[in-house]
């Protein structure tokens, strides 16, 4: 004999009531404490590594003129981090996270490609030092003619 049709919405094989199995990860979840929820990798997943950035359009390595911090100090976002030579400019790399940085993937005098590891920072860990100035903000085009109305 033929089956008969589909309810719209229903898909072979899925059970057509979710509610015994929500049910249970939720009484799950409410009882775990708060640390068992969070998933183990969660931590590692901060420590990012970021690469050598586009310097220019025919620009494809550079020197390492100056590392401006070491391991283990605190970089805000957008603080120049190193100093790179070209064979056309000078460029401020400068840092895009916050946090703490655990690795360095060059050292001064070294040449770095674009696009390959430069740094590995702990993002949203650590704190600037006590009395550390904040980087400073860009300043604001002054208005033509002087006016500031």
């Amino acid at each position: 004999s033929p089956r008969p049709p589909r309810p719209s919405g229903l898909v072979k094989g899925l059970h057509t009531s979710p509610a015994p199995a929500a049910a249970t990860m939720l009484a799950r979840a409410v009882r775990a404490p708060a640390a068992r929820l969070a998933p183990r990798w969660c931590r590692q997943m901060a420590v990012q590594k970021f690469p050598v950035p586009e310097m220019g359009d025919s620009i494809s390595e550079g020197t390492v003129l100056e590392l401006s911090k070491q391991v283990g100090d605190y970089v805000a976002l957008e603080e120049v981090l190193v100093v790179v030579e070209t064979d056309k400019v000078t460029v401020d790399v400068r840092s895009p996270a916050a946090g703490t940085i655990t690795k360095w993937f060059a050292n001064p005098d070294d040449t770095i490609e674009v696009g390959s590891d430069l740094i590995e920072i702990d993002v949203g860990v650590g704190e600037p030092a006590p009395g550390a100035a904040p980087p400073p903000a860009p300043a604001a085009a002054a208005p033509a003619g002087g006016r500031s109305w």
